[in-house]
């Protein structure tokens, strides 16, 4: 990102702004359907973070880190919506989902595990481990989208991966 695109974004320039949502959009989509389980609410998910972070912009102190901010304005838009609707979905609820699958035995398998798997997890780990995983980011990038120290951040991910592997060999037994 070059120092007059990092301003004019800064700035809240609109033009801007669209070109550097639309190069995450599809990244945040997949966070927000990763905890909303559902495609209309992910949307939602995506329409609400850009709606923040298009207010919030003066609020970045660092224009790099945009795409940081953003999935992290993202997760906290999923965790309002989850906490406003109060509702799970579970894959027997959502017939297109498994439709989708190539292999319906196995996919649903797999995505029955993933999703046992990762609801084991608290919202810290689970964001740890998405940030991490799906977004691929760096522990720093994780330790300042989370405002948490990097050593706690190094814990949290340590932590939740220890106990996804001990949840996964158990459920191979």
């Amino acid at each position: 990102m070059d120092a007059t695109f990092a301003e004019k974004l800064k700035s809240g320039d609109a033009e801007c702004f669209m070109q550097a949502f639309s190069e995450v959009s599809d990244e945040l989509y997949r966070v927000a359907y990763i905890y909303v389980k559902n495609g209309e609410d992910a949307r939602d998910v995506v329409q609400e973070t850009a709606y923040r972070c298009f207010k919030g912009i003066g609020k970045l102190k660092s224009p790099e880190y945009f795409r940081t901010w953003a999935v992290k304005t993202a997760i906290n838009c999923a965790l309002d919506i989850l906490r406003k609707n109060r509702r799970t979905v579970s894959l027997e609820d959502r017939p297109d989902i498994l439709a989708e699958a190539p292999s319906p035995e196995s996919a649903a398998v797999a995505s029955v595990t993933l999703d046992r798997l990762m609801n084991s997890l608290n919202e810290r780990e689970k964001s740890a481990v998405i940030l991490r995983h799906i977004c691929d980011l760096s522990l720093e990038e994780i330790s300042r989208a989370m405002k948490i120290p990097l050593s706690t951040a190094k814990t949290t991910l340590y932590r939740a991966m220890d106990k996804l592997r001990k949840e996964s060999l158990e459920n191979e037994e």
